[in-house]
C-alpha cells in the first residue's frame, strides 16, 4: 500500500446568500439549478466535458455537499478524457457553487492516446473511467473509495505510452481511496479481482457502498452473484458467499442506503430491491410501474432506463426519478405500492443520479453540472 498526494486544483467553496435552500423550494416540485462552476485560471483553454453518462454522484455527509464525477478537457494541461470522467467536483447545496476537488493526472481517455502527465510521477491518481456505481463515501473517514469501472480504452490505439499501459494494468488491481483532509489518493493493493477474474466479474456496472454498522465496504457485481466486503481497518477484501439470488439484475442499476433499516436499496427502471448485509439476503420491492419483463425489442419507453433513487431519512421514504418531474415515485417501506408524484413537466435525464441532504431536507439530482432540487412534503 502506498500513499500519494493527488493533483489538486481545488477551489475553496465561497459562502454566499442561499440559493434554492430547502425551505424555499415549492413542495414536491423539481426545480432546475444553475451551478456556478468556474474553471481554474491556470486552465485558460479548459472546458467542461459532459460526455460520460455512466458515472455517479456521492453525498459527502460531513459537509452536506454532493460530489459529482465529470470531465475536463484542456490541451494545454494535457487533459482529454473523451467520454470518461477525469474530475471530481463538489456542489455546495447552499450556494449552488461547484468547486473542483481533483483532476486525474492522466492524458487520454475513451479515445485512447493514454499517457501519464508530469504530476503523476509524484502524485499517482486513478485513471479516467466510467465509475458506474462502484464508488462510495465513508463519513467516519471523510474519504471516498473507488475501483474498476470502464477505463480500458485509455490505452488503445496509437500514441499510447508504455508507462501508461503499465499504470493502467496496476490500476485494475487497486482499491483507490481519496482523503479530503490530506487531499490525497491512496492506492491500496488488491480489489475484488483477487477472487474473480474478468470472465466472472465484469468491471462494468459494479456496486460499492459503505456499511456503517459493519465497518466495511460492500461490493456486488452486475449479476448480483459475486459479493465481497472490505474491512476499513485492516484494508483487506474478503469474499462472501450469497445464500440466495437477487430478484433483479443489478446491471444498469443505481443505489441508495436506507440508514434506518441498514439495507442497500437498488433501482433499475421499474424494478427495485434491497440487500441486507447482515443476512446477505435480497428482498424484492414493489415495482414502480408496470412494464413488460423482459422488455420488447422495439421498446422505446425512457422509463426503462431510469436509475435515480434516494432515501429520505426525515420522512422514511424512497424517492425515485423518471424522465420528467411528473414521473417521480415515492415508496413508504413496507407498503405494497409506490405513489406517483406529479413533480412538474420538467424534463429530467435518465442518467442523473439522486442524493438526499438531511441538513436541508432536500433531494438533489445531477449528471455532470446538470442539476435539480426537490423538497418532498407528504400529503401535498
Amino acid at each position: 500500500m502506498h500513499s500519494t498526494r493527488a493533483l489538486s486544483l481545488a477551489i475553496p467553496l465561497i459562502l454566499a446568500p442561499a440559493i434554492h435552500a430547502g425551505d424555499e423550494l415549492p413542495p414536491n416540485t423539481w426545480v432546475p439549478v444553475k451551478l456556478d462552476a468556474p474553471l481554474p485560471a491556470d486552465l485558460p483553454d479548459g472546458r467542461w466535458n459532459a460526455g460520460d453518462g455512466y458515472s455517479c454522484s456521492l453525498y459527502r455527509a460531513k459537509t452536506g455537499t454532493v460530489l459529482i464525477r465529470t470531465g475536463i478537457d484542456s490541451k494545454a494541461a494535457g487533459y482529454s478524457p473523451g467520454y470518461y470522467t477525469n474530475t471530481t467536483v463538489e456542489w455546495d447545496l447552499r450556494t449552488d457553487r461547484a468547486a473542483i476537488v481533483e483532476i486525474a493526472a492522466w492524458g487520454g481517455g475513451s479515445y485512447g492516446k493514454g499517457r501519464l502527465l508530469p504530476a503523476f510521477a509524484a502524485n499517482p491518481t486513478p485513471s479516467p473511467r466510467h465509475t458506474y456505481d462502484s464508488i462510495c463515501y465513508v463519513e467516519d473517514e471523510d474519504a471516498l473509495y473507488m475501483m474498476l469501472g470502464a477505463n480500458w480504452k485509455t490505452c488503445l490505439g496509437e500514441g499510447v505510452e508504455q508507462e501508461a499501459k503499465e499504470a493502467l494494468k496496476r490500476d485494475d488491481n487497486i482499491t483507490w481511496r481519496y482523503a479530503f483532509a490530506e487531499r490525497t489518493w491512496t492506492a491500496i493493493d488488491g480489489n475484488i479481482r483477487q477472487f474473480w477474474n474478468g470472465n466472472r466479474v465484469s468491471p462494468y456496472e459494479g456496486h460499492l457502498r459503505h456499511w456503517p454498522a459493519g465497518g466495511k465496504l460492500l461490493y456486488l457485481n452486475a449479476d448480483a452473484n459475486c459479493h465481497a466486503v472490505f474491512d476499513l481497518k485492516a484494508r483487506t477484501w474478503q469474499q462472501v458467499e450469497l445464500p440466495g439470488k437477487a430478484p433483479m439484475s443489478l446491471g444498469k442499476a443505481r443505489s441508495a442506503w436506507d440508514s434506518k433499516r441498514g439495507v442497500w436499496v437498488f433501482r433499475r427502471g421499474p424494478q427495485a430491491c434491497t440487500f441486507d448485509p447482515a443476512t446477505r439476503t435480497f428482498a424484492a420491492l414493489p415495482e414502480l410501474y408496470a412494464m413488460p419483463n423482459p422488455p420488447p425489442k422495439d421498446e422505446k419507453d425512457p422509463r426503462r432506463g431510469c436509475q435515480g433513487i434516494a432515501y429520505n431519512a426525515k420522512h422514511d421514504v424512497y424517492i425515485a426519478s423518471g424522465p420528467s418531474g411528473d414521473d417521480t415515485y415515492v415508496l413508504e417501506p413496507g407498503k405494497d405500492a409506490w405513489t406517483n408524484l406529479k413533480g412538474g413537466a420538467i424534463r429530467l435525464s435518465t442518467h442523473c443520479y439522486m442524493q438526499y441532504d438531511p441538513k436541508t431536507d432536500t433531494t438533489v439530482m445531477c449528471g455532470h453540472l446538470d442539476a435539480f432540487k426537490f423538497r418532498y412534503v407528504p400529503g401535498k
